[in-house]
């Protein structure tokens, strides 16, 4: 008898039998009426006995049944993400590839950018002024983002990676090419952040909406590494802490010193402090950082400084989906937190007895921060669902101590100005079209004369973007 016995009993004996009988006329069996055939049909039956007492062993020491398999993909945790097979987290893979053609006035683009960068525009009566403008195609604003959200007993796992195509490389001997840059590389934990992303001191739901990637002259537009904390205290409001990466630039009797400078040393993180509310009416955001500047010649002179300034953002609904904003940025040593000071410095560092000189051994360094706002006021109005158009005007000032600087000041931005229409058509989700115009003025610190240098230029622009 086989173990067990009742419904288990029956159920045994009845596949066996029907294994029998499939297999006294399956073509598979060898004949049974011959020695052989009977000898691999009892072998067969064996081999099926034994593997049902392992089933009903299992059964009777209270395995669980075998489940169904998942399926491949599922829906995942937020919209238009899925389940990875086998795990909880969720991923999702999106973005846009993006075409923009332009027209560049007064200048060329090789000059000012593929983005029409302010702080770029050159003197008038320059070379690069003399030259007129250019035609010029790219897709370099074209986005890829990995998302995914995986629970733990902490809380929710997020990530996002996200690059574009502003990297250096240019190549349009043959296929046009440029390399990838990363704009965001980031985790969340609970209330921590950590990785690249937009700066604590501004906040998205304040941006401007333009065509051009470089965006309005005062603006706040910077990503860099930090480490953040969020504190929720409601589904609209939050504050925010954050440590993030230090760099500074400065300007010396020899010239600005920006992109590579071992003078500058860097001891301490930028600190920032931020308070976000949004609701049915719009958004307002306010927000400071502290940075800690420190500067050494190399041949005995050192000085330090503190610096750093504040930011206000605004977006109120008007009529309709309508909507006016503003931005204001400003404070001594902000710098590069304002987007259009590629060419003013956040510090000064001179020789107080020597004032528009090289350092020389034995001079000590005075480095002072330098004094720089702007900001943007900007309209939104929707003409119907699918069609809207933004108005922007922005501006940025920065203090240059032409005295003592001397000719070190010539070239650097004393005041930066933009404005730009546009019409953006949305005809189906994830498909936009838009046409945007865009002015620009700058005016440099000359110290030969006491006065400034001036330049403008302007371009038109038609970008075509497809979302996925």
């Amino acid at each position: 008898m086989f173990p067990g016995g009742g419904k288990g009993m029956v159920r045994r004996s009845a596949l066996l039998c029907g294994c029998a009988v499939l297999g006294s006329v399956g073509g598979a069996w060898a004949d049974e009426t011959t020695p052989d055939g009977k000898k691999a049909l009892k072998e067969q039956i064996d081999m099926l006995r034994e593997r049902l007492d392992a089933l009903e062993r299992r059964r009777e020491a209270g395995d669980p049944p075998m489940a169904a398999p998942p399926p491949a993909v599922s829906g995942g945790s937020f919209p238009g993400s899925w389940r990875l097979p086998g795990s909880d987290t969720s991923i999702s893979f999106s973005g846009y590839a993006r075409a923009d053609a332009f027209f560049t006035f007064d200048a060329p683009a090789s000059v000012i950018g593929d983005s029409f960068v302010l702080s770029n525009i050159p003197v008038n009566g320059s070379v690069a002024n003399s030259q007129g403008g250019d035609y010029r195609m790219h897709s370099r604003q074209s986005r890829i983002r990995f998302e995914t959200d995986t629970p733990t007993d902490w809380g929710k796992l997020q990530t996002r990676i996200e690059g574009d195509f502003f990297g250096r490389n240019n190549d349009q001997q043959g296929a046009t090419s440029f390399s990838m840059r990363v704009r965001q590389a980031i985790a969340r934990l609970g209330p921590v952040v950590a990785g690249q992303t937009e700066s604590t001191f501004e906040d998205a739901d304040t941006n401007t909406e333009m065509i051009d990637n470089f965006g309005a002259a005062g603006d706040s537009d910077i990503r860099q590494t930090m480490i953040r904390y969020i504190a929720e205290f409601s589904a609209n409001f939050h504050i925010d802490a954050a440590f993030e990466n230090p760099f500074a630039s400065v300007a010396t009797p020899t010239g600005l010193d920006r992109n590579n400078n071992p003078a500058m040393i860097d001891r301490m993180p930028d600190t920032i402090l931020r308070v976000r509310y949004k609701g049915s009416w719009g958004a307002i955001n306010a927000s400071g950082v502290m940075r800690y500047f420190e500067y050494d010649d190399g041949i005995g002179g050192t000085s330090t400084a503190i610096g750093g300034g504040g930011h206000i953002g605004a977006h109120v609904k008007t009529w309709g989906k309508s909507q006016l904003g503003f931005n204001f940025n400003g404070g001594p040593g902000l710098g590069r937190y304002i987007q259009t000071t590629n060419t003013s410095p956040e510090t000064n560092a001179v020789c107080p007895g020597n004032p528009g000189t090289a350092f020389t051994p034995g001079c000590p360094v005075d480095l002072t921060v330098n004094m720089v706002y702007g900001g943007w006021v900007q309209y939104t109005h929707y003409w119907a669902d699918q069609w809207h158009s933004n108005m922007i005007y922005g501006y940025m000032h920065a203090d240059i101590p032409v005295a003592q600087l001397g000719a070190g000041a010539d070239g650097l931005s004393r005041n930066i100005q933009n404005a730009a229409v546009n019409l953006i058509w949305s005809p189906v989700p994830r498909v936009s079209f838009g046409l945007e115009y865009m002015y620009g003025w700058r005016y440099l610190a000359r110290a030969a004369v006491g006065t400034q240098g001036y330049g403008e230029a302007s371009r038109l622009q038609l970008a075509m973007s497809y979302g996925f």
